[in-house]
């Protein structure tokens, strides 16, 4: 395949002459090629709903030997997207602060409002997430802490799926995912859902996996496929809506004031005076 068309691209060129389940496999690739790069043909065939000869006969019209041979293209061509390393100081910042002005924008209240009142109710608050957005998932489980909250992280996918099998209607789980399209947290997500629990996903990803699978979805700006260094605006974003949801829990819920102030005075002994 030559390097003047990208895999997505001459998809898009060539759909309108593909046959139906030709079709379903190549929407699949154009929509998630983030997604497509982990899986094996026969993972990719049940996922866009088609047979695993359609994918090979695909991948043979894009002039490849085969699925695997597309897979890795598909790969290179992920990668070579990283954005530039500008290294400045006041873009980072405004970066920063124009995706915060875009969250504003994003946020809903009344859904805030209404989390909020569910997480006073419930029995335990559980928070996933892997790699970049593991650190988000832990702060959010730290917070929620410290206010008394009964509460926990997992950034192992294992340690997920086996939280999530034991959960119930009482309990909420908070899926951190900046594109919304990582296997694992997916799963884990589905899971917890399926065992009854309240599940929410925290994403960038409009229409992405993890939205599929949770009860409902708090969007977060500037979010979506990353390639490269992971950027800070999703996570900052996320930060600020646990942050929000922490402060208008602690509003309806008697007693988390008395609870923050016992919880400094037994980390002041910690402290060096």
């Amino acid at each position: 395949m030559g390097e003047e068309f990208r895999i997505t691209e001459k998809l898009k060129a060539m759909i309108k002459g593909l046959n139906p389940a030709e079709k379903k496999a190549a929407r699949y690739i154009i929509d998630f090629p983030d997604d497509v790069i982990h899986h094996s043909i026969s993972e990719l065939s049940v996922l866009a709903g088609t047979s695993e000869t359609t994918i090979f006969r695909l991948s043979k019209k894009l002039n490849f030997n085969g699925y695997q041979a597309l897979k890795i293209q598909l790969a290179r061509e992920l990668s070579r997207e990283s954005p530039p390393i500008s290294a400045d100081k006041n873009k980072l910042i405004s970066d920063l602060i124009e995706a915060l002005n875009q969250q504003n924008q994003l946020i809903d209240d009344v859904q805030l409002d209404r989390i909020a009142g569910k997480i006073v109710r419930a029995n335990r608050l559980i928070f996933f997430g892997v790699a970049s957005s593991g650190i988000v998932a832990e702060f959010g489980a730290t917070l929620f802490m410290r206010a008394g909250f009964s509460t926990a992280f997992y950034t192992d996918p294992h340690l997920q799926i086996m939280t999530a099998v034991s959960l119930n209607r009482g309990d909420i789980v908070f899926g951190i995912s900046a594109s919304g399209n990582i296997r694992d947290t997916v799963k884990s997500i589905e899971v917890a859902s399926d065992s009854g629990a309240y599940t929410v996903a925290v994403t960038g990803g409009i229409g992405s996996r993890i939205v599929s699978v949770s009860t409902e979805t708090i969007y977060v700006a500037q979010g979506g496929h990353e390639t490269g260094i992971p950027l800070l605006q999703p996570r900052v974003c996320q930060l600020t809506v646990i942050q929000l949801l922490l402060e208008k829990s602690i509003k309806l819920r008697n007693g988390t004031l008395q609870t923050l102030e016992k919880v400094d005075r037994t980390l002041d002994k910690k402290r060096y005076l």
